[in-house]
């Protein structure tokens, strides 16, 4: 076999495992959970919206409403702990001044919710 013919061969099989191997982890990384937030109650649900437009609008007088709210919510199990902590690590960036991240994430977990 000629040396370009060669070199030409193990090109493709170089690309072909290249591609395999690309696609195998692409598919396990959609695949694997933790990729986005789980379903939420309805309650958190309502809550996050309050918190998205309280971002969207970087509006300390709601976030103080909300933080209460949110503190409600958890104590009287409306909420479940974890959901809680998604909320309040939201509230906490809004809250240090990082609006478009706290806005983001608010609305990430809306749209996580949307089933397709």
């Amino acid at each position: 076999m000629p040396l370009i013919h060669q070199r030409y061969s193990e090109r493709i099989a170089f690309s072909e495992s290249f591609y395999s191997n690309l696609l195998m982890i692409t598919l396990i990384l959609i695949l694997l959970p933790g990729c986005g937030y789980p379903e939420v109650s309805e309650k958190t649900y309502e809550i996050t919206k309050a918190l998205y437009s309280a971002c969207n609008r970087q509006s300390d007088v709601q976030l103080a409403k909300i933080e209460l709210i949110i503190s409600n919510a958890r104590e009287a199990n409306e909420i479940s702990a974890k959901e809680a902590k998604w909320l309040d690590q939201i509230l906490m960036s809004a809250q240090e001044g990082d609006w478009e991240s706290a806005t983001a994430e608010s609305r990430k977990l809306m749209e996580d919710q949307i089933e397709y």
